[in-house]
């Protein structure tokens, strides 16, 4: 009995839970911590592209930003992104994630959302006033720029080139004291007159007795009136020409009368601009948006198509004793075309027939 007693003895002994005998030898887990999702998200114009900034967080070791709608992101160690593949003209919002390699935070707040803008990388002119070239008489030919001078869309507003035909002189001096934003989504370029000595007389043509707007190459005809000794014979017909195509302008308007229409040339991305430029002026609408017709040779608006991509409206404003607020309403045209070219409410830039 003695030696069965001292077995249950050593072998009655309560068993413990094997975790309790080794418990002095594990390390506890412990629980991720979380991280705070970035703050003060914001996103501005840098260059031809965007730039996204936050606030650091604590124990993050790199950033995921996510470019709304376009689904674009970036990775960074740094509180800041920049976006510049974006297409352009589309408005962004941006979030941002943080992790720490283990841990991924909540999105922040979405941005304030931002446009992206199409930008030139410089500006076309240095200067907001530009000396386009000079009159057979040596008078100067101003060209006076308004807006965002580093934006893609340009709008050329020729105020006269008949010396007898003074309204588009008053449109140009209301449209310069019009307010257009440095920032805009387009530049503005104001021509008074590209005709001056014919301005100082009230008299249609150059101090040469001819026809500006018959003097254009492409179409010039040794059977039009007045039209100069040959195509681009005058110097101020030569300065334009320079200026256009070093400007590049998306759309040209040159101001007339006194006809109360408006006009363009056989070309499909100025019929749309041809109408809705009536529409805001109150002219009449043409039969057709634009004329195919071999009756004005030498013209501006015909050397213009062949020589750029710019969409081109003649405005034939009314006689002076009938203008009424024709003046007024042109000047506030000129801006919003401006604005509906630089948005894209116009269907493709005019490339369709309204």
């Amino acid at each position: 009995m003695k030696s069965l007693a001292v077995a249950c003895s050593a072998l009655c002994l309560p068993l413990l839970p094997a975790s309790a005998a080794v418990a002095d030898d594990v390390v506890p887990v412990e629980s991720p911590v979380p991280l705070a999702p970035p703050g003060n998200v914001v996103a501005e114009q840098f260059g031809t592209g965007l730039q996204v900034t936050w606030e650091a967080v604590t124990g993050a070791t790199s950033y995921q930003v996510l470019a709304d709608p376009s689904g674009a992101t970036c990775v960074t160690a740094t509180t800041s992104c920049v976006f510049d593949t974006l297409p352009v003209r589309t408005t962004y919002t941006f979030t941002v994630t943080a992790t720490d390699g283990v841990v991924t935070s909540p999105a922040s707040v979405p941005s304030t959302p931002v446009r992206l803008r199409a930008q030139l990388a410089e500006p076309i002119f240095a200067k907001d006033k530009v000396l386009v070239g000079r009159s057979v008489r040596g008078r100067k030919i101003w060209a006076v720029r308004q807006g965002n001078p580093l934006a893609v869309d340009v709008m050329l507003s020729i105020g006269q080139m008949h010396g007898s035909e003074p309204a588009g002189l008053r449109v140009t001096d209301r449209l310069r004291r019009k307010p257009v934003p440095a920032d805009a989504d387009y530049q503005l370029w104001t021509i008074r007159t590209m005709n001056p000595d014919g301005a100082s007389r009230g008299n249609r043509y150059n101090a040469r007795g001819v026809d500006l707007n018959r003097n254009f190459p492409g179409t010039w005809s040794t059977r039009q009136y007045r039209s100069g000794r040959g195509p681009g014979s005058e110097p101020e017909t030569r300065a334009m020409m320079r200026f256009i195509k070093r400007l590049k302008p998306t759309g040209v308007l040159s101001f007339h009368q006194p006809w109360n229409t408006v006009l363009s040339v056989c070309d499909q991305r100025s019929a749309y601009w041809v109408r809705r430029t009536a529409q805001l002026i109150g002219l009449r609408q043409p039969g057709r948006p634009s004329s195919c017709g071999r009756w004005l040779p030498g013209t501006m608006n015909r050397w213009t198509a062949r020589n750029t991509a710019s969409w081109f409206v003649t405005v034939e404003l009314a006689p002076s004793h009938r203008l009424g607020r024709q003046v007024r309403k042109s000047a506030t045209a000129v801006v919003r075309l401006a604005e509906e070219m630089a948005s894209d409410s116009g269907p493709a830039l005019g490339m369709a027939v309204g």
